[in-house]
């Protein structure tokens, strides 16, 4: 009971204190019109990846917090519900090139960049709290679910821990294409996450003892493929009529912070979900 006392009055201060104010910070980047803008796509690049790198922080900081107390995959929520703050507060696809009237596709790939730098790094930073927790009893259920959760939280990958990333990234890239069929933050940031579930699921299921940063590197690489191929198909001078009529592919429809914010929530749910039918299997 206590146990989920805390962890509730963690996700709380997540949302309705540090999410705001992370929020906030990404508030201060403008649109060339005025408009909400993006870290890099904005009247002040410099500004928004300050503002980018703060909100980060602050997403770690209760993020470790959480892990620490109460295990890795509520730190990883408590780190998603405040990057999607920041992800809402940031401008869509849609309104960008509405703004800049442009296809800032490269723009969009350094900021993708630095946003899987970020997720990376709060994954690692929520990894090495949780490896700090002391699980509590009938937490660890069976001996397969202990192990499994304990390489959750490892840092340490094999050649087959590489392999498992890259078929997940390739399937979540699948699911986020196929999900992201408007530009609507709330709709979008949906797809991100089950694409997130569903990397998840397959890392652990090609190898079990691949940690949960394997899942949030798979999604970081998909930030920066999404404009990599936006920058390689969609030509600039159709791209604002594309996305008005709804027909750009959902993979570009996704920004970084959309794949940030969606990849933090859908992760825990995926790594639970492997568990549980690794567990199945084996009984």
């Amino acid at each position: 009971m206590i146990d989920a006392t805390v962890r509730w009055t963690l996700y709380i201060v997540a949302l309705v204190l540090i999410g705001p104010i992370a929020g906030v910070l990404m508030g201060l980047t403008d649109g060339p019109d005025g408009s909400a803008g993006t870290a890099v796509v904005s009247t002040s690049p410099t500004v928004g990846v300050i503002c980018l790198l703060l909100g980060s922080i602050l997403a770690a900081g209760i993020g470790a917090l959480a892990a620490w107390r109460c295990g890795l995959r509520p730190g990883l929520t408590c780190a998603g519900i405040v990057v999607c703050w920041m992800a809402g507060m940031s401008a869509s696809t849609l309104s960008t090139l509405s703004a800049t009237g442009d296809a800032p596709w490269g723009s969009f790939v350094i900021e993708g960049v630095i946003v899987a730098v970020c997720l990376v790094g709060i994954g690692i930073l929520v990894a090495l709290a949780a490896q700090r927790h002391t699980p509590r009893p009938g937490e660890h259920v069976t001996r397969q679910s202990a192990e499994a959760m304990e390489t959750e939280q490892s840092l340490s990958f094999s050649p087959r821990s590489a392999a498992a990333v890259a078929i997940a990234a390739a399937g979540g890239g699948a699911v986020a294409w196929a999900l992201a069929a408007t530009d609507l933050k709330g709709q979008i940031i949906a797809a991100a996450a089950i694409a997130a579930i569903a990397i998840a699921v397959v890392v652990k299921l090609v190898d079990l003892k691949t940690p949960a940063i394997g899942a949030l590197a798979a999604a970081a690489l998909l930030a920066i493929v999404g404009p990599a191929y936006a920058m390689a198909t969609v030509p600039a001078e159709t791209a604002l009529a594309a996305a008005y009529a709804q027909a750009l592919p959902g993979i570009v429809r996704l920004t970084p912070l959309d794949w940030a914010a969606g990849t933090l929530l859908g992760t825990p749910i995926g790594l639970a979900w492997a568990v549980s039918i690794v567990k199945r299997a084996e009984t």
